[in-house]
This record gives structure tokens, sequence and C-alpha cells, in this order.
């Protein structure tokens, strides 16, 4: 398997700890922070009472995780002692943080990533500077919803990490063709959902009237009839825009596949896929990731889109 796992104590200790008995590791280009799961038999529970505050995993050398323990429990029963954690990685900080509510004109991209991301020792991977006139930070929003909002409004993109680097997700960056002879296909699927396209949005005019009107042909062709009513948002320089953008957001994710590879595939959001089989044939971008490992063997789940 070649993973290694490392733990550092609250009080900055560093320790190794044997390959865990299950292992699960999931990656999605909806959130910032991975999540991860593990679980280890341990001879001495005494030896791991220490609170755990970081986590680190390596596989075959490079480092495929870093974040903080969120729980540990120790637990002994008839199958013996065990320790099992769940942790975030390093940019759970920025869903844990409650931005500062606030106001801002003639702001750019650059200024509210320096405002509510680089503060956390994160980097500026975007390659855009996007403004808008106005823009606002309602209570109760965490940094990143701050920032991936601003990004949503001004870019149209929504931006994810990967590393130490924030960026937008950039669709087949990279190629794998999955050939059955090399990488066991233990089951494939393709799910299509009709319930969060919208068809038609209305937009409300100065007057109060829903005078404005934008079409999802797309949704429409599909036969989805999904209406919504708009009160444009000030962040808007035209209202048509916002409607416009929800459409789009409506319509990513309605057709998802699902592979699931025997072994551990340590590949990229954004990275396309390739299976082509007499059965089935699919082609799409990875948008979320899980490696997981049992006592049934290893395993890595994609969802393309």
């Amino acid at each position: 398997m070649g993973m290694s796992f490392f733990l550092w104590t609250v009080d900055g200790k560093r320790r190794k700890i044997s390959c865990p008995i299950e292992f699960s590791y999931l990656s999605s280009v909806d959130t910032p922070a991975d999540s991860l799961k593990a679980v280890f038999f341990i001879e001495d529970p005494k030896l791991w009472r220490t609170e755990i505050a970081q986590v680190q995993v390596e596989l075959e050398g490079k480092q495929l995780f870093h974040g903080g323990c969120d729980k540990q429990v120790i637990s002994m029963g008839e199958n013996g002692c065990r320790l099992t954690l769940w942790a975030r990685s390093d940019a759970a900080v920025l869903l844990d943080n409650e931005a500062i509510p606030q106001e801002y004109t003639h702001v750019s991209l650059d200024e509210i990533f320096d405002r509510h991301i680089r503060p956390y020792g994160f980097q500026n991977n975007l390659g855009s500077n996007a403004k808008l006139p106005f823009y606002r930070v309602g209570k109760g929003m965490s940094e990143w919803e701050a920032f991936s909002h601003f990004c949503s409004c001004a870019v149209k993109k929504l931006p994810y990490v990967l590393g130490a680097k924030v960026c937008f997700l950039t669709q087949g960056k990279g190629s794998r063709i999955i050939l059955p002879q090399n990488t066991p296909i233990l089951s494939a699927s393709e799910t299509i959902r009709r319930t969060q396209a919208i068809s038609q949005v209305l937009i409300r005019d100065s007057t109060g009237r829903y005078s404005g009107k934008i079409e999802n042909r797309q949704a429409q062709q599909a036969k989805i009839l999904r209406r919504r009513c708009l009160i444009p948002s000030t962040q808007w320089e035209w209202s048509p825009k916002d409607a416009e953008y929800r459409m789009e957001r409506s319509m990513q994710g309605r057709i998802q596949k699902e592979v699931c590879l025997a072994g551990l595939m340590d590949w990229e959001l954004g990275e396309q896929v390739v299976l082509n089989q007499p059965q089935i044939y699919f082609r799409g971008n990875i948008v979320s990731r899980e490696l997981e490992f049992t006592k049934s063997g290893e395993f890595t789940r994609l969802i393309l889109e």
C-alpha cells in the first residue's frame, strides 16, 4: 500500500503509527476541506490518550493529506483496542472561522482574497483579478463562503483548495484513460437528476413587477419545468447576470458518472477520465474522489461531470 501515518499531539510531539485497518479519504470541489477517517489497532490505550492535534498521511513518499484532528475515539471490545480518528485538511480553518460582516465598494478579487483567505496561509493561484462595484459579506458567512460567493458573482467560477493554493477548477487539465486490463473496474454508473435544473427565471424590476425573463433552453429541451423568481442583488452590475449564473449552476452535476476502481489512485480534481469498454463509455472530469481501504481491499471512487 505504501502509506505512512504521522500524528502530532497537542504538546508538539510527532508520532508515527502503523497503517490503519480501515481508511477513507474524500476530496471534492464542493468544499475546500478534504476529510479523512482512519481506524488503527493499538496495544496499550494509555499511550494514545494524549490529545491529537494534527494528522499527516503520505502515499508512496508523497504527502496525500495534512490537517487537524476533529475527533479521536479509543475503544475496547472483543476485537481488541482501537484508535479512530476523524480529520479535515488545513483548509478547514476557512470554514471554521466566521467572516467579519462588512461592505465593499469597487473591490477586486485580489483584495477579497487578501482580506479573507491569505491571512490563513494560502496562496492565490486564481489567475484573475475581477472586480465588483459593490459586495456585502453577511452575518454568519464563513471566510470561505465570503470569498467563494465573491468568485461566483465576479468570475462565475467556484474556487477550490489544492494543498496551500487556491485555484479555479481546470477542466481536463490531464487525462486518465482507464484500461480494464491494467485497472480493474469494480463498478460504473450514470445518474441523471432532473430535480435541480432551473428552466426559467423571472426577474423583478424597479417597479416591483417580475417583467424580466431568462430561459434555459437546455432544460426546456429536456422537458423540465422549474421556475424561480429573483430579486436582483446589488452585487451584480446588471440583473440578468445573476439569473444566468443560477441557471448554469443548476445544470452542473445534473448528469454524474461514478466509477469504482481497485487500488488507490491519487488523481487530481479536474483531471479527465476516459473509460471505454464494449458495454459502457464514460468521459468526464473528476469533481470528487474517495480513497478507501478495508479488510475487503483497496478502492478508489470517482465522481465525474
